[in-house]
């Protein structure tokens, strides 16, 4: 498979960490997070190998890999999905919505939310 259909099966995820320090721009170091990176993976596990195997610059650099802190990102293509079931569920949720009378906890304030996302 190419690295394209990948992408669109795998999740994306970005590696940071909060060892060592960057340079400000007054010449200052500042402590803060540093992103290591982004790798695509099955899992956070999968992807951490990746980003280890595309940049053996990270461990050659000293940086302590059980330390790497990550995150999952949404890809280009779960936006699209979620965005694809809110819209088909938008107008008979919204009927539902208030023909019930506006219950706190209807699925519609969910997608609301989502909606206003991406609008």
């Amino acid at each position: 498979m190419n690295k394209y259909v990948l992408r669109l099966i795998m999740s994306e995820y970005i590696f940071y960490t909060t060892e060592g320090f960057t340079q400000a721009p007054n010449g200052n170091d500042v402590e803060n997070c540093q992103v290591l990176g982004r790798a695509f993976g099955k899992n956070a596990k999968e992807a951490r190998c990746n980003l280890l195997k595309e940049n053996p610059w990270i461990e050659e650099a000293g940086f302590d890999m059980e330390d790497l802190l990550v995150k999952q990102l949404l890809t280009e293509g779960q936006k699209a999905d979620i965005k694809a079931v809110v819209d088909y569920l938008w107008e008979d949720e919204h009927k539902h919505f208030q023909e019930e009378h506006y219950p706190q906890n209807h699925i519609y304030r969910i997608l609301k939310r989502l909606k206003s996302s991406y609008e």
